[in-house]
């Protein structure tokens, strides 16, 4: 039971009588004052705020200095500037937010003027690459959803670049799961110089009087005779084609469950593996390619070369497998629309002569199982989980007189036949409507971020009852008093189960609703992600095994006066200007004419004049050396002329096969002759269909053909 709250919390900069006071959000801020500080905070438990009220006191120390909120997607970017707008005692016009599609020279301009900008961190990079702005005057940088400082996410880009240019550097991780281990969480803290990890979870004294029970309710779900007896043939379909890879000791026999990794390991280990062992290959260690692999001994490239196996078949068997298990998932966990859907997918591929779809298509068993769901009725192929998610619905607003619930699936398809299905079910009863991500695919429907926004704002004030989302509303997404949460299906991710269990119980009780098919991926997945969040939760309540960062040096920042205030409009100019003679130097200019123009730039007073303002243009390529310089102008040349190309080409699948074909298997670039056409032979290119479009491939400079060998040009976008 959440206690009274009649103390606010007020200070410098911050809007009187607008934070409720907790002692623990006090306390995190006073030890994330002067280090960078990884905040691990279960949703529900004012992130936000912490964030907000650490602003406070960056702006009192630092009344010139700027601070940077970082955040993964535009509706999140749009919560924090609504949040700093709220509590902040800050002149609107000095809040600001970036995105992508605001002109480079519009943000030149609203960084120099703001105090506070909220950004998605890939606008920031690009800025910072180009030179447009820095970060030497950057007093604090909030990483929202840190948990994504991980690979070549933006985040490690930013948080290097701050702490080499501040001299001052804050830096605050935001997150609710940093991830599933010591590793994992190892590497954030590196990625973001953390010098202090503050964890909180439910169970902490300070923290239980402010939230609400959540009631996790597992609901198992048998699955019908019917789709059991669809399944028991779908998969022995599996088996016979599982044959090829234990014959070849390719997976270990008898396992006690197969998955789509395994497949997808296989095909991952020989790509990497080619590419490796190519001159031309990867710019990695030995060290780092070993570990890289999902197979490591033996490796998967060996036993290939052991048994003298076709490459391309093995490609093609772990297609076949990886597209048989993800049905059989979509059958036992979904509902049978979503595997019709699927396997219309394999007829169509199958009709584009796709081996790996015809060796699926053309079985007895697809057969068989295709006549099954088109003769038999729809309803007795209905999956259970729909029935029982229409109770559910009906006890939370009969039983517990519920106006709000979300539910959760992994698939657009099913969050619109669940949409359309609900609908019907409760007619004009209630307002439903799903959230689905934006579009991925040329043929995807996705909702624009500016849907997004809407949508969310109707589901908190109300106007919508019953939302149907995507993993898109599981991070950051304020979404106030939604009393129950359905999970369609489990998620075998630590990270996916708090978020998404983390949009209830934040101002009553919640109540949290996982729907498991039994004997089926649904259980792995729900054992796998607690297992995880307890292996988390030991990391973090234990964290001297972690290393930190030692505490940094910092020097108080300096703000140096500018001897000239540049107008707007003069800036502006100026960038527009400056544009206009990079796109001259690379479309007329040769190289050392290049690098004598930028030379002579550096030395100018109107270099100077434009640094002054905040403004550089060619600072990203002053600081390489001529070699590495020369490599980025023949390629930004090479992309210009690119560009003045009016028309597209499209390749043909056969095309594009044949240049795989060659970049794969080429020693030294080149291929002889009658191997290519054996390769080719094997992926059913031959005879005409092989002329026309290996002539096509030379005839578009893909690839060239010199006496009897065939040599790899370059490759298709």
């Amino acid at each position: 039971m959440q206690k009274e709250l009649k103390q606010y919390l007020n200070g410098p900069f911050l809007k009187e009588n607008q934070i409720l006071f907790r002692d623990y959000q006090k306390n995190i801020v006073n030890s994330c004052k002067n280090k960078n500080s990884l905040v691990v905070l279960p949703t529900g438990l004012g992130k936000t705020i912490i964030g907000i009220m650490l602003i406070s006191n960056s702006l009192k120390k630092y009344s010139k200095a700027k601070i940077i909120i970082l955040a993964p997607t535009r509706p999140l970017v749009s919560q924090h500037k609504a949040s700093c707008e709220k509590f902040l005692d800050v002149d609107l016009e000095e809040i600001t937010s970036f995105t992508g599609k605001i002109p480079p020279e519009k943000r030149i301009l609203s960084f120099i003027s703001s105090r506070i900008i909220i950004s998605t961190p890939q606008v920031i990079k690009n800025d910072l690459i180009r030179g447009r702005y820095d970060l030497k005057q950057v007093s604090l940088l909030i990483f929202d959803e840190a948990h994504k400082t991980k690979g070549n996410y933006a985040y490690n880009f930013i948080s290097e670049e701050y702490v080499n240019k501040c001299t001052d550097p804050l830096i605050l991780g935001l997150t609710a799961s940093p991830g599933k281990d010591y590793e994992r969480i190892q590497q954030i803290c590196n990625n973001l110089f953390i010098e202090n990890i503050v964890f909180k979870n439910y169970q902490d004294k300070d923290v239980k009087d402010f939230i609400y029970d959540i009631d996790t309710f597992i609901n198992l779900i048998d699955l019908p005779i019917k789709l059991r007896e669809i399944s028991a043939i779908w998969y022995n379909l599996f088996e016979k084609y599982l044959r090829f890879f234990v014959n070849y000791k390719l997976i270990a026999p008898n396992k006690p469950y197969y998955s789509k990794l395994d497949f997808l390991g296989i095909s991952r280990d020989l790509t990497l593996s080619l590419h490796f062992e190519n001159e031309n290959g990867l710019e990695m260690s030995e060290e780092e390619y070993l570990e890289c692999l999902y197979y490591r001994s033996p490796k998967i490239i060996d036993i290939v070369k052991e048994n003298r196996l076709d490459i391309p078949s093995v490609y093609s068997y772990c297609s076949s497998c990886i597209s048989i298990l993800h049905a059989k998932d979509l059958l036992e966990t979904q509902n049978i629309t979503l595997f019709k859907s699927f396997i219309n997918r394999i007829k169509y591929k199958a009709s584009k002569d796709i081996l790996s779809a015809k060796r699926i298509v053309n079985s007895e068993h697809f057969n068989h199982i295709n006549s099954v769901i088109e003769s038999e009725d729809q309803a007795n192929l209905s999956h259970p989980k729909l029935e029982k998610i229409i109770s559910i619905i009906k006890e939370e607003f009969e039983e517990f007189n519920n106006k709000k619930i979300l539910i959760f699936t992994q698939y657009r398809e099913m969050a619109e036949f669940l949409k359309n299905l609900l609908k019907i079910e409760f007619k004009e009863q209630f307002i439903i409507e799903k959230f689905i991500g934006q579009a991925t695919k040329i043929d995807d429907n996705g909702f624009p971020q500016r849907l997004q926004i809407e949508i969310m704002e109707k589901f908190r004030n109300g106007l919508i009852n019953i939302l149907i989302a995507t993993s898109v509303a599981e991070e950051g997404l304020d979404i106030p008093n939604v009393d129950a949460i359905i999970f369609f299906e489990p998620v075998p991710s630590e990270i996916r189960l708090i978020q998404r269990r983390g949009r209830t119980g934040r101002y009553a009780p919640g109540r949290c609703y996982i729907l498991v098919t039994e004997e089926t991926v649904d259980v792995p997945f729900y054992i796998v992600s607690r297992r995880k969040e307890r292996s988390m939760n030991l990391v973090l309540s234990d964290p001297e095994q972690l290393v930190l960062m030692k505490r940094l040096e910092r020097k108080k920042i300096e703000f140096p006066q500018q001897k000239e205030i540049c107008l707007e409009s003069q800036i502006i100019k100026n960038f527009k200007e400056r544009k206009e003679l990079e796109q001259k130097y690379l479309a007329n200019r040769s190289i050392e004419n290049i690098i004598t123009q930028l030379d002579d730039f550096c030395n100018s007073e109107e270099y100077k004049n434009l640094k002054n303002c905040g403004i550089t243009f060619y600072s990203d390529l002053l600081k390489f050396d001529e070699p590495v310089l020369r490599e980025k102008i023949i390629k930004l040349k090479s992309k210009k002329i690119k560009q003045s190309d009016k028309q597209k080409i499209y390749l043909n699948k056969h095309v594009k096969s044949l240049i795989n074909l060659v970049k794969i298997y080429s020693m030294n670039g080149s291929l002889d002759y009658k191997k290519f056409q054996e390769l080719a032979r094997d992926e059913d290119i031959i005879d005409n269909k092989f002329k026309v479009h290996f002539n096509q491939a030379c005839f578009l400079g893909y690839l060239k053909k010199l006496d009897n060998q065939v040599q790899f040009v370059m490759d298709y976008d």
